[in-house]
């Protein structure tokens, strides 16, 4: 089921068409210039690869609004190319391509709850929670002296992840990750 919608009420997580491609609305702003017409300026993801676009339309132009529907699923395993995730209500399991999971697979722990994303049936993406909780496997330790404010370091998480965080957070701490920025909230 598709709508149509003007660039100037488009909304932060919504499904657009462009050219016959999906794109997540990440950002949008209006924009008034010195000299010539406002345009809506938007930070958009390509539901498919991934890739991150900005792109500025006119205040009357009016896309396509793509309705998907989702599923409640949790994490099992990944391989080399996929991922398993178990449909809570019908108890199968469904593989994804890493592809479509993109950096997402590095805030899966087992059983995590997420949702599969479908568009006309098929799986296209998958929605994990804002923050998860990580185990921090390698840290290097603190160096004495290095007390200026906001001193990171980098640790690798149970994922494989590596982020900056906070010169305190050791080997074994269990840590809050924001999943849409890829940033330490703060030790569990």
């Amino acid at each position: 089921m598709t709508n149509k919608i003007y660039s100037s009420e488009l909304e932060k997580g919504d499904l657009i068409k462009i050219n016959n491609e999906i794109y997540e609305v990440l950002d949008k702003e209006f924009f008034k210039p010195g000299k010539g017409m406002p345009v809506i300026r938007t930070r958009l993801r390509n539901y498919l690869t991934n890739k991150i676009i900005e792109k500025n339309f006119r205040n009357n132009e009016t896309f396509e609004l793509v309705e998907v529907e989702s599923e409640p699923a949790s994490f099992i395993y990944k391989d080399k190319k996929s991922a398993v995730f178990l449909l809570k209500k019908t108890n199968k399991r469904i593989v994804l391509p890493l592809e479509i999971v993109g950096e997402k697979i590095y805030y899966l722990t087992p059983e995590i709850n997420c949702e599969i994303i479908y568009l006309e049936e098929k799986p296209i993406g998958l929605q994990i929670p804002i923050k998860v909780s990580l185990k921090v496997i390698e840290a290097p330790p603190a160096v004495k002296g290095n007390t200026v404010t906001s001193a990171e370091k980098t640790v690798t998480l149970e994922t494989g992840l590596k982020i900056n965080v906070p010169i305190f957070i050791k080997e074994g701490d269990k840590i809050i990750i924001n999943t849409v920025t890829g940033e330490y909230c703060e030790r569990e």
